[in-house]
Order: C-alpha cells, then structure tokens, then sequence
C-alpha cells in the first residue's frame, strides 16, 4: 500500500501538474499545480471517475495515460497521444494537445503496487511543453526551407559532422562529382574530392574552418574520375551553445567564371606583348593596330561576362583601391544605396553616408587590422542604410589582391545580406527571456532575476497576482478574447514598473511583481495603487471588463531565502486573499503558514480515514412530541481515536471534495445498517443523513443513492436528506430539479437549522420539502425571552403550508414543556439522548420519552 505522506511531501512541493486515480479509476489526488492549471479544485473532482476529469483536459470523455497503465489499449494509445511509450516497468508516457487548456503537455503515469504486486493506484505527471512545439514548429518551418535551399540549390552541398565525415550530400553534389549517395554517406568530405597530394593544403582548410568556424575560397576538386572543377568553397560550422555538430560545405562551380579570368589574363599579356612589338617597330604599327583592336574587344566582353557572373551570386561586390583610398561598388549595390551616398570618393566619407554610425568604427578597425596582417581576411557584420533609409543587416567579407610584384593594390569583396537571420536571432533570443503573448518577462527571467536579488543578499517584495473568475472569461467569450484580455492587463501592470519594479507573466491569469528594496509603508501603497489603477475598467471589442485580482505578497529575506520557498507562501497568502472574497491583497504571516498546515494535516487526516475506514455513525433519537416515542435517528459522522470535532473537519472535506467520497460513504453505511435492523426484526426507522452544498449538486449522488437503496433492499421512504438553507442562496432552478429528483426517488426531504442562516420564509413556499428543523439557537432566542408566542406564530406558518417541525437543541425540561405547547411536532437534544453507537440505538427503539420525563 502507497503512504499518504508521500502525496504531502512529494506532489504538493512539486510545480508540475500532478494528479492519481485509484484502481478503480478514481481521482485520489490533485496537487495545487494541477488547481492552478485547470482552474479546478481538488474538492470538485476527488472521487470522480468514469474519465471525468479528462474533460477537464480535453472537453470530452477519453481515457489518459493513467488509465492506459490500468487498461492498456493500443489502438487507442496511438490515437490520443504523439511519441506514446510503454516502459518495462508499466509506466507509460506521451505527448497530447489539450484543446480544453490550449496546450500541449509531456505527461507520464506511474503504477503504485501494493505489498502483493498489484496496482493499487496511478500517479500521472504533466508538463506543459507548448513553448517546446511552438519552437519545434518554428524549427521544423525553417528545416523545411533548409531542406527547399538543401535539395534545389545548383551548388553542390555536403553536411559533415564534427569529424569531418559526410551523412548527407544534395543531388548537385552528385552531379557535379559524379558519386552516388551511398558513395559518399560515412566518407571523410576531402578524402571523395580532393587527391592525395594535395590532400595536406585540403586539411589545413579544414582545420581552419574547424578553428574561426567559416571558411570562404576558390580552389580546384576533383570529381570521381579524376577531372578538376574550379570551385568556390564556403564551409560553415554548425555549432550549439558552443558545441560543434559539424558544419557543411557549399561548392560553387566557376569554371566558367575562371576560365573567362584567364582568357582576359591571357588576352591582357597578349596585348601588352603587341604594344611592345608596336613600341620596338613602328614599321609594324598599322598592321598591328587591327590586332590591338580586337583584342580591345575581347577584354570588353570578357569584362562584361565577369560582370554577369558577379551579379549571378546576388551578392554585392566592393572594391578598395588603396594608393587613392577610394572605394568602387557593383551596380546592384549602387540601385539598393542611391547613386548620391556613394559619389563622394573619399572612403570614410562614403562609410559615414551608408553605415550604421554604431557599425562604422568596427569597419574601418576591421580594414586596417587586415592591412597591418593582424588577421588573414576582412570579416565582419554591419547594418548599411539604403536610399530609402531602411537598415539591413549585411555580411561584409573581402581579401587583398596581389600584383606580380606581390604587392596589394586593391581589396576586393563580398557584401551577404543577413537580415533575416539577425531577426530570427533577436526573436529567439526575445523569446527565451519575455512571454510570447504579452510580452513581459517569463518564469524563466523570473527565476533569473531573483535568483540573482538572493544571492546579492537585497531585499524586495514578490506580488503574485491571480485574476479573479477569469476562467468564466474563457468559458463564455473564448481564448482569443481571453489572450487579449491578458495583453490589456499586462499592459496595466507593465506601465507600473520602474528599475526596481518588474512585471513577469508566470503562467495562465498568474502574474509577478517582484519590488526591489523597498520598505513596508512603500509595498502596502503600491499594492493599494495596483487595485485603484484595475478600477478602469479594460475595453475589448466594445466590452467592458471589471477585473479584479487577489494578490499574495511576501517580503524577502524576512520571508524566505529560496525562490521556491517564496512562491509557496506568497501563493498561501493569494490564496487567503481569494477565501476572503477576492479583490484584496494578504501580506503572508506566519499564522497562514500555521493555519494552511493545519488544514493540510486535517485533509490528511480525512484522507487516512477514508483509506482505512476510521469514520464511524452514531445516532440521535428525534422523538414524536405527542407520543414520546422515537419516530426517527440522525446520523452523525464521526472519526474513530480522534478529537476533532465535525464542526472543524467537515468544512474542510467540503473545500478539498473530500465531502463526496466521504458522504457516499455515509449514505451506503447508514442504508446497511438500516438493512441490518430490518433482517434482524427491529421496527423500521426513517434515518436522516447530512447533505453539504457539494455533495448536494454533485452530478452522480442520486444515481448512487438509487443503487445503495436497490442493492440493499431499503425503501427509499426510510432516507431521510437534511439540507441547509445556504443551499438556496443561488442557483433557484437547479436546486428545486434536484429536490424534485430526490421526492421521485421517495427519499424525505428535512430543512435543517432554519432560523440559523438567511431564514427566509419564502424558500418554504417553493421548495419540495417535507420538514423544517428549527436550529437551537432560533430556539433558544425565543424560549430564553418567554417570546412563545412568536414561536406559536411560526410553528403555525409552518404547519400552514403542510409542513412538519423538529426543534433541534432540546436539553431542559422546561424547553421541552414550551415548544409542546408551541406544536413542535418532533424534538431533539441531548434531554431525550446523546448520540448513540449502533449497537446503544436498539436499546432505545421502543422507548417511550414522554413517561421517563414524567417521572
């Protein structure tokens, strides 16, 4: 058997969402995350089973992961859950969307076995992990493109992992090298295009590319056959939180590209050598002009070719002539900036008009350290500014050219633009620190922040902040009115924060405010600030929205030193907020923490009584006024070995829902025993039972009452239902369909402590009952006074609209000679008999009062 205390220590400590049913199938347990998640109260679910509680999580009946462990299905287990899987173990795990919740959750459930090797319950855990599915999705939409770019790029592509060896290469790369795939999967990336002797060059490229990361040149392969291909190579390293993956090679054919270099070389050292010829013989000058001619014409074309395959790349070309510190552009370049930014022939001049002011510096320091040789090449990120004064992000990227001599005229480059990369960068990383929908800081920066508060020894204040009833928000207008809804309200709280004031968005309607050194008097007036700024009422789409939130604040160091000790007290003070009628602020004490205890170690103490049947009934007599005969019993629960008190543990069963298990306990207890007395020959009593609002409304109790009655053969005439009167305060219809329900099963109906509630007469007129039970102290106010009369009155409205009457609390002969005379049709109190045990009731079945009180 599973311990109680495992549920205290382990499931209410712990921030997922957690929840277990019993072998029946039955939900046992509900942790505080699982209320915050759902909105829902562990009392209104305890003891519910049938897949009730997956509507909670899914808007319809369905089985869960917990009732997979009980009753595996495997058609079913694929159909409901993603990456379902079933460990040796017996436990089981998977992904789902909860379309009730609008997440997406991790969620695994545990078997429990008993001593025997038998399940004995289910612990199911879940973990939101929407965030994780938003990325993925985000990852997956730009895998996709990189699979677009991957697989229909011209160039030829090849991914390498961090040793250098090939697990993927496009269809380009098998063209162009004349491999097939399976070639080249699992070989070293030099080792398929590059012959042995050169293979030393090849290595210290990628040890290069190993070291800075990117590598960017033009040099010759070799396909499978043998046939060299000139190539620009751009290899990049793929690399995560520092760790390299691998990286992958782009190899861009230009042959063409060369081959056109080297005829204008060729076409160049041709001419010169005929300008030559012309110089040394002027005799040959005009038989050689034609030849200058035409050579003339083939360097034009050739440069117009160049040109085509410049602007074939969709990259940008600068050029910087060093001697005269001018800087020239391809045209495409010249259309993005304007002509006027670029016609100035100064460089600096130039960077001043088209770069960033913060980028500019970096440039130009990146320029000069390249010609004083502190690095190999021009590489750098900068924001240029078009004509239209748009900023785009670019990837500026150049080496110097050598003459014959050796000596760098120029400085000949690329610009790539990169803007959308540096967006998705700033997206991320926006993401990892701020709440998608309303843009304050996460839980994660939470942590961060006052993680950092602690560790510096500050002092400050923690708001936690729940909006009030905004599931019915969501209920009635829909999530996307909610999520607006949300934004507006994180609006308000934002435009409160300051440098020591700052908002976090902590999950659903729950928010932080963390304050930083600040005194008492100062958090009193913000949080009296914060509910006079919510006043406003908070329009969408025409709507009006009155919110009010409950708040629990707690105050660090005084308070605790850990974040998780923090949130647990301002979440105890939040709630006490919320159990004193909302909209109100509860600074934490320790008296909360006492008082949250002790009902934690009542509930506790009800679950163990429920586990091991330590409830037990006694009986009190309710005795007809005109015979003194006993006409019926009241059942009254009570817990074996223990001094607490109903008046003390049933408001607590009612809050957790402990009340449900524990009432249907009650009902088919007392039905046994009213079947026992039958069989063994006692009169037949009708035995009134205590009906909780809870218990009242609960959806399956007049099911579960038809079956107790039918399983132990008791007329339903002999259940008596004792209601109060704070049962009629809301929800008129449903509570007379309900009684209604109850009168045509045949069970009587009693209203009890009348006089000690709202006391309204007109519930009498419309209600399906069949008596009212005066309470003690209506009773006592009227007897004490010698006000009979008013009591005479009463009794006699009552009696008016068919109504029978018990007077609860008799204990004094005089009280019970008054209300005889006032027409009491029944008393009860502790002048006839305390309550009875079972066994002590049948003593009295026959007992005649009104001859022992004579006597």
């Amino acid at each position: 058997m599973y311990k109680e205390g495992f549920f205290k220590d382990v499931t209410e400590m712990l921030p997922d969402p957690i929840f277990a049913i019993d072998k029946d199938g039955k939900i046992i347990l509900w942790n505080s995350a699982m209320e915050k998640l759902t909105k829902v109260k562990r009392q209104e679910i305890l003891g519910k089973g049938d897949y009730t509680y997956s509507e909670i999580f899914y808007g319809y009946k369905r089985p869960t992961l917990a009732d997979f462990v009980l009753k595996p299905d495997e058609e079913l287990e694929r159909k409901y859950y993603i990456n379902f899987r079933r460990n040796a173990d017996g436990a089981v795990e998977g992904e789902a969307y909860s379309s009730k919740l609008d997440y997406y959750d991790w969620g695994k459930a545990v078997p429990i076995f008993n001593d025997d090797g038998d399940i004995e319950a289910v612990i199911s855990i879940s973990r939101d992990i929407s965030r994780n599915i938003k990325y993925q999705k985000q990852r997956d939409i730009l895998l996709k493109r990189y699979e677009t770019l991957f697989v229909n790029s011209p160039d030829a592509i090849a991914c390498f992992d961090k040793e250098h060896i090939i697990f993927d290469v496009n269809e380009s790369f098998l063209r162009i090298f004349g491999y097939t795939r399976e070639e080249c999967i699992g070989k070293n990336l030099d080792d398929l295009v590059v012959p042995k002797s050169q293979r030393e060059e090849a290595v210290k490229k990628t040890d290069e590319l190993f070291e800075k990361g990117i590598v960017d040149v033009e040099a010759v392969r070799y396909t499978k056959t043998g046939i060299p291909i000139a190539v620009n190579i751009r290899a990049i390293l793929m690399k995560i939180d520092n760790e390299i993956l691998g990286g992958y090679g782009i190899y861009t054919d230009v042959s063409e590209k060369v081959k056109y270099k080297e005829e204008l070389e060729s076409a160049n050292l041709e001419l010169e050598a005929t300008v030559e010829q012309l110089m040394s013989n002027e005799e040959e000058l005009r038989a050689q002009y034609d030849e200058i001619q035409k050579y003339s014409e083939i360097n034009e074309e050739l440069k117009q070719k160049y040109e085509i395959a410049i602007e074939a790349t969709d990259s940008f070309i600068w050029e910087i002539v060093i001697n005269k510190g001018t800087i020239n552009f391809s045209k495409n370049f010249v259309d993005l900036v304007g002509a006027d930014a670029i016609k100035k022939e100064n460089i600096y001049e130039i960077i001043k008009e088209i770069v960033h002011e913060e980028d500019r510096d970096k440039l130009i320091n990146e320029i000069k350290k390249y010609q004083n040789e502190m690095i190999e090449e021009i590489d750098t990120q900068i924001r240029i500014i078009d004509k239209n004064n748009n900023i785009h992000w670019y990837l500026i990227r150049g080496k110097g050219i050598k003459n014959r001599e050796g000596k760098i005229n120029t400085l000949h480059g690329v610009l790539v633009e990169i803007t959308r990369i540096k967006k998705q960068e700033q997206f991320i990383k926006f993401l990892a620190d701020h709440d998608p929908l309303t843009g304050l800081y996460n839980r994660r920066k939470f942590r961060e922040i006052l993680d950092n508060e602690l560790a510096d020894n500050k002092k400050g204040a923690l708001f936690l902040l729940d909006i009030d009833d905004f599931k019915n928000i969501n209920d009635i207008l829909g999530h996307v009115y909610g999520d607006e809804l949300l934004r507006r309200f994180a609006k308000v709280i934002n435009d409160m924060a300051n440098e020591n004031i700052v908002a976090f968005r902590f999950g659903g309607d729950e928010f932080l405010i963390l304050i930083k050194e600040e005194e008492f008097q100062q958090l009193v007036s913000f949080a009296d600030r914060l509910v006079k700024a919510l006043k406003d009422r908070i329009v969408v789409d025409y709507f009006e929205n009155n919110l009010t939130v409950s708040m629990g604040i707690v105050q660090f160091p005084n308070d605790g030193d850990t974040i998780d000790e923090l949130l647990i007290k301002a979440d105890i003070a939040m709630y006490n907020a919320k159990k004193a009628g909302k909209n109100r602020y509860f600074l934490f004490d320790e008296q909360m923490k006492l008082n949250f205890n002790y009902k934690i170690s009542i509930e506790n103490m009800l679950r163990k009584a429920l586990k091991k049947e330590a409830f037990f009934i006694v009986y009190q007599p309710i005795v007809e006024t005109r015979t003194g005969k006993v006409s019926s019993l009241e059942a009254l629960l009570r817990i074996r070995d223990s001094h607490i008190t109903p008046d003390k543990f049933i408001p607590i069963a009612e809050e957790t829902g402990l009340i449900l298990p524990i009432g249907k306990w009650v009902i088919k207890e007392v039905v046994k025993q009213i079947s026992r007395w039958a069989k063994r020959g006692y009169e037949s009593l009708p035995v009134a039972i205590n009906l909780s609002p809870r218990q009242f409304y609960d959806a399956s109790l007049i099911d579960y009452m038809k079956k107790v009655l039918e399983e132990y053969d008791v007329d339903p005439s002999l259940l008596e239902i004792e209601i109060t009167e704070n049962v009629f305060a809301e929800k008129r219809h449903e509570t007379v369909a309900i009684l209604n329900r109850l009168k045509n099963l045949g069970v009587r109906i009693s209203l009890d402590d009348f006089g000690a509630g709202y006391s309204s007469l007109n519930y009498l007129t419309f209600m399906p009952i069949d008596k009212v039970k005066l309470d003690k102290t209506l009773k006592d106010k009227f007897v004490e006074f010698e006000n009979i009369k008013i009591m005479d009155s009463l009794i006699a409205l009552v009696h008016g609209l068919n109504l029978k009457v018990v007077t609860e609390g008799v204990e004094e002969i005089e009280e019970y000679e008054m209300m005889k005379r006032a027409g009491s049709d029944f008393l009860q109190g502790y002048l006839f008999s305390k309550p009875l045990a079972k066994a002590d009731v049948e003593k009295i079945f026959y007992k005649n009062y009104n001859e022992l009180l004579k006597k």
